[in-house]
């Protein structure tokens, strides 16, 4: 058994990340996004590849020992990400890495958790848990991290310990409970058939980065347990992308979970973080309906049910929300 303590944001952004450098050396200087994400004032915009850290307490260990942490996707920016948030926040060691979906933006930074293992600096292994496509995926993108005898060079490479997951099970961390949510993620170009990514639910949090379509029996999983978090995708203004929700179709599926509060993710460099977190606003006084724009460096604190205390290490402001 184990108690979830906090989540914290690694990446709130899409695979490009915001800022975009063709926004930044534009001589028109009109994407005012990718511009105030490089000013303090703005930094709210400046987004790296999704990934959240749930911290925990493992029920049978020893009075003071360390917050467990599981990191859902290891993007192009986890280098950016770890280097920047995890000194801030007092993480050290990984004890998972779990991926979603064998996409650039989910996996590409393994390679560099190698700082992690190399000579046991701080753990001999990383445990990373995946389906057999992402394996598959995996074993061609990175075949050095599934055999180190294909390792050239130095030979420097992380050492992983790989843990296939059968997406109709729920799977179980260190007494954390992980539950599969099957969504669709755009389609095969060949076949034209969906493209399957995992959300996961645990505890009492629902967490979907990559979707442009949930399934019905998808959303009855669900819906057995009430959310008290909802993370969700959300790329752009409008009606769908091919394979991420825009904004319409991100809140058509925040009513029908009706969690607690729900956290949109994934955004790209046309969705500005302040702009949009005064129109969610204005959801609350209307049919109080809690949503909000989750920014990198976002810490939520869980400690306590029905209640979230979301904070961050560049901010003194706390805010905290009795949830009813």
């Amino acid at each position: 058994m184990a108690t979830l303590v906090d989540m914290i944001f690694l990446g709130t952004g899409n695979s490009g990340c915001i800022p975009n450098v063709c926004c930044l050396t534009d001589p028109k200087a009109d994407c005012s996004v990718c511009l105030s994400s490089m000013t303090p004032e703005g930094r709210k915009n400046k987004r790296r590849n999704v990934s959240v850290a749930i911290r925990f307490r493992k029920h049978d260990d020893p009075s003071g020992f360390r917050l467990r942490t599981i990191l859902i996707d290891c993007g192009k920016t986890f280098y950016e990400g770890s280097i920047d948030l995890f000194p801030k926040y007092g993480i050290r060691e990984l004890d998972g890495v779990i991926l979603t979906h064998p996409h650039a933006d989910a996996m590409l930074g393994l390679d560099d958790a190698r700082m992690l293992t190399q000579g046991s600096t701080v753990q001999d292994k990383v445990d990373v848990y995946l389906t057999d496509e992402t394996m598959d995926t995996l074993t061609s993108t990175f075949p050095y991290l599934v055999s180190a005898n294909l390792a050239t060079g130095g030979g420097d490479v992380a050492t992983f310990k790989y843990h296939i997951f059968d997406p109709a099970q729920p799977l179980t961390i260190l007494g954390l409970t992980f539950t599969p949510l099957p969504v669709h993620h755009g389609i095969y170009f060949t076949t034209k058939e969906p493209y399957t990514c995992h959300g996961f639910q645990f505890g009492d949090v629902t967490y979907i980065s990559d979707t442009n379509y949930i399934p019905p029996e998808t959303m009855a999983i669900i819906k057995r347990i009430p959310s008290r978090v909802l993370v969700l995708d959300c790329l752009r203004v409008g009606e769908s992308h091919a394979s991420h929700f825009g904004l319409n179709d991100a809140l058509t599926a925040t009513r029908e979970i009706n969690a607690l509060k729900t956290y949109f993710v994934g955004f790209s460099h046309r969705m500005d973080h302040y702009e949009l977190e005064e129109q969610l606003g204005e959801l609350k006084n209307k049919e109080q309906l809690h949503v909000a724009p989750a920014f990198d460096g976002l810490r939520l604190n869980l400690e306590t049910e029905n209640r979230l205390v979301e904070s961050s290490y560049f901010s003194d402001n706390v805010v905290i929300e009795q949830l009813e």
